[in-house]
């Protein structure tokens, strides 16, 4: 009796024990995202749009990231580093790309498409801008507009645009672009300006009227107030010229 006690006993010990290694064996073989021994896809994913959001930030508002995310049935050993994100094209804030993600220990590497949408700051004109004009505070203002619908070389800052000359006549609603704007004028065709001359260490100051516009580093025609000769000055500043 004793002896049927203690092998029905050492059975009960041996199932359990069996029992218990087969219920291990098949969580080990679960899904890669619920998985220790797999990396979860879900922290990768994770990765690449906190990328995505650190590269845009400023860059691009009111954005919405698209990821054509990897299989789940994907079984990646679980990374024992850092996972690396390899971005091979910075300057890309929007449309389509590809973002790498790498593993040293176990080695792989994956690939996460990514479709960025968004806005980005542009300059517009209010009304329309005469050929030659200087633009005003009132003329510009920045707005958000798809990055689809933006011009290469697009102005980005409304305070730099004023002040500038326009090379055309530009009209209302549009977005002005480096390239419509010229420098302002330093020096004003009739206006007075003053004349310095250097010779040595001594500086000699005198005044003088343009006989043209000019502006910074160009060379322009002034009529001295005192000897009424004409002599060429580079401009320096507003309303300032110097003869070499």
């Amino acid at each position: 009796m004793k002896k049927s006690i203690y092998l029905f006993t050492l059975l009960s010990l041996l199932f359990l024990s069996v029992n218990m290694k087969t219920h291990a064996n098949t969580e080990e073989t679960q899904s890669p995202t619920g998985n220790p021994s797999f990396q979860s896809v879900d922290e990768i994913h994770q990765l690449v749009i906190n990328h995505v959001k650190q590269k845009i930030d400023q860059k691009l508002f009111e954005p919405t990231i698209q990821l054509r995310k990897l299989s789940p049935e994907i079984k990646l050993g679980r990374c024992q580093t850092a996972i690396q994100i390899e971005d091979k094209n910075l300057d890309n804030i929007a449309g389509r790309m590809t973002i790498s993600a790498i593993c040293l220990q176990p080695k792989w590497r994956v690939f996460v498409p990514v479709t960025v949408d968004g806005k980005q700051p542009v300059v517009i004109s209010t009304k329309g801008i005469l050929k030659k004009a200087v633009i005003q505070e009132g003329d510009v203002k920045q707005e958000l507009v798809h990055y689809k619908k933006i011009p290469s070389g697009s102005m980005i800052n409304a305070s730099k645009a004023v002040g500038m000359r326009a090379k055309k006549a530009i009209p209302a609603n549009q977005i002005l672009r480096i390239r419509d704007l010229q420098p302002p004028y330093w020096v004003f065709k009739n206006q007075q300006v003053n004349i310095v001359t250097r010779i040595g260490g001594i500086e000699v100051k005198t005044t003088g009227t343009a006989l043209k516009n000019g502006v910074v580093d160009e060379q322009v025609p002034i009529q001295n107030s005192s000897s009424q000769k004409t002599i060429k000055g580079i401009v320096i500043a507003p309303n300032t010229v110097l003869v070499p």
